[in-house]
């Protein structure tokens, strides 16, 4: 009859718990060859800083931006003004379309250099029908910040932030209302994207209230896209004393276009298509 080891059972408990961690538990590939992720490297007899440190702040600066994947190439240098009409001329102001767009991107280009500089004295509210590039001046706005400042950014769509703020209330909910709150007031730069697409009640009326209000007392820049516009359908939807804040602490920009970009861009996208399908290689 064999008898019961238990040293021997101890030892090879242990070697089964160090194979099953040797499976599970993979040794991971630094992901830079250069400093095996150590963050510096040596250069003869000094240690160097290594670029993948910068690199790898600026992808936490844009992850915490929250600016939408699709539109993190956006660029000054990307804008095409070839969407705005040189001819057709907004009744008010006189201008054409081409040269409101040419104005509004100079203030956006103007503020994002002044921002990183830290002279950005108030924000901006760019105003202007669904697809006529709002989303996209804003973005250029929050990319250029991040590459070429320390500050944080953040970038929201206030449909969605409204909706998350209510969704804080549930058990569920990995945010709580202060927190949302919180980051929306006091971050350096905000970016209020699509204010007005939404059904207000006097509970989000009061939540986007203390945002602007927050921020105009504590002098936080602030950029605010909308589809509608100040002296009309927003004053109904957000309220009067949020609107005469806005007013404060934005200088009022818009955009024209005589059709959706949007839909430029789809139709430009599907002859590109058909072009390419239709191709067929010399032999």
């Amino acid at each position: 009859m064999e008898f019961f080891d238990p040293e021997s059972a101890l030892v090879k408990l242990k070697n089964q718990i160090k194979s099953a961690v040797k499976v599970t538990q993979p040794i991971k590939k630094a992901t830079c060859q250069l400093c095996n992720d150590r963050g510096i490297y040596l250069e003869g007899e000094y240690a160097v800083p290594c670029s993948c440190v910068k690199r790898k702040a600026l992808e936490i600066k844009f992850k915490n931006c929250q600016i939408p994947r699709a539109m993190l190439n956006h660029s000054f240098n990307n804008f095409n003004f070839k969407y705005y009409s040189p001819t057709i001329k907004e009744p008010l102001s006189k201008r054409t379309y081409l040269e409101i767009a040419q104005r509004t991107y100079q203030y956006a280009q103007e503020f994002a250099r002044d921002f990183v500089r830290g002279e950005a004295r108030e924000g901006l509210l760019i105003q202007g029908p669904v697809g006529s590039g709002k989303t996209y001046l804003a973005c250029c706005i929050a990319n250029y910040v991040l590459r070429h400042s320390d500050q944080a950014v953040l970038f929201v769509v206030v449909p969605d932030l409204l909706e998350k703020i209510k969704a804080s209330y549930s058990n569920t909910s990995q945010f709580t209302e202060y927190s949302l709150v919180e980051a929306a007031c006091e971050v350096p730069l905000l970016i209020m994207d699509d204010l007005g697409a939404h059904s207000y009640t006097e509970w989000t009326r009061n939540k986007i209230y203390n945002i602007i209000n927050y921020r105009l007392n504590h002098e936080l820049p602030t950029v605010i896209t909308t589809n509608l516009f100040l002296a009309g359908d927003l004053t109904e939807l957000i309220g009067e004393r949020t609107v005469s804040r806005i007013e404060q602490m934005c200088r009022p920009l818009w955009l024209e276009r005589e059709r959706d970009i949007r839909e430029i861009l789809r139709e430009e996208k599907v002859g590109q298509s058909a072009a390419t399908a239709s191709y067929e290689p010399p032999y």
